[in-house]
């Protein structure tokens, strides 16, 4: 059912410091800006969240995938790979050895030198924390051809998100969410060393975690890490959302089927990037946000 991913929103302290520095450092152009409507945080399920500032980046590459960042007050309980719900936003890039070295790291610190993730060494990546503490991967794919899942390469410096990571203490509850509710095929669980994940849970750097692996139809892949038991859900912000990568939106080809089973209603948003097009919110097992955003314009709406 899920086609692509379209945009990630993430709850940052302060709009313009994300803004200045994902298009200083990473290249990213705003493309929209404003204040977060009525109609979409009630489409959210956070009312809280009408009236925020935002804005809605897009990669130097022209991809239609988008970084949306909104206004919050303070952090909540959120820690990197420390509470459930999205944890990782992993962005394309063409040299993530060299990228490191040019961030500054008072905004970009580094937390997991670059390295190969597979035997074939087909894919390279470091990981690092954003501006405010978002964790990030740059992921050079060197031939996708290499890899078990259809993922593509990056174009530009840095590029589209690609992967979107999941933390979850209930890895069945979550594989049987995505496969029963959102119709898609789950790989796995599988056994890998996630060595940022161990550190920041102080286990050794050797431990295996179980994780799984959603594809969608095109190239964008959903991880589902399992976390220790310990990691609680990430409590709600002062906007109605959780802090640091909060929704992600999806494209669909139909709400229909969602719509009857999940019994949410289906609301059709004008603004950028949605265009027109139908959207319905669901939340994850995990408390991560979902949105399902149909791939065509309402009738009688035309597209900017």
């Amino acid at each position: 059912m899920l086609k692509s991913i379209l945009v990630v929103t993430l709850l940052v302290g302060s709009v313009p410091e994300a803004e200045q520095a994902y298009e200083r450092e990473l290249g990213y152009r705003t493309v929209d800006e404003g204040r977060i409507d009525a109609s979409l945080a009630e489409t959210w399920q956070a009312p809280l969240a009408a009236g925020r500032a935002f804005v809605l980046m897009q990669p130097e590459s022209g991809e239609n995938v988008f970084l949306r960042f909104v206004q919050t007050d303070g952090p909540g309980n959120y820690e990197p790979m420390k509470t459930t719900g999205w944890n990782a936003v992993e962005l394309q890039a063409t040299d993530p050895d060299t990228l490191v070295t040019e961030l500054p790291p008072e905004q970009f610190e580094l937390i997991g030198p670059p390295r190969y993730l597979t035997e074939q060494q087909n894919i390279r990546a470091a990981q690092v924390l954003g501006p405010h503490r978002e964790l990030l991967y740059f992921t050079h794919v060197l031939d996708p051809g290499l890899s078990r899942f259809r993922i593509g390469t990056a174009v530009t410096r840095v590029d589209r998100v690609f992967i979107m990571v999941l933390g979850t203490t209930n890895l069945a509850a979550t594989t049987t969410f995505y496969e029963e509710m959102l119709g898609m095929p789950v790989s796995g669980p599988f056994p890998y060393r996630v060595s940022v994940l161990s550190e920041a849970w102080d286990l050794p750097e050797d431990t295996l975690h179980d994780l799984s692996i959603v594809q969608l139809e095109a190239e964008f892949l959903i991880e589902i890490d399992a976390y220790p038991e310990g990691a609680p859900r990430r409590s709600p912000t002062a906007a109605g959302l959780p802090y640091g990568p909060a929704i992600v939106g999806f494209q669909v080809a139909s709400l229909d089927g969602v719509a009857k089973q999940s019994g949410r209603p289906v609301r059709v948003l004008d603004q950028a990037p949605y265009d027109g097009r139908e959207v319905l919110f669901l939340a994850g097992p995990s408390g991560e946000g979902i949105e399902l955003i149909a791939s065509r314009v309402v009738a009688g709406r035309e597209s900017p």
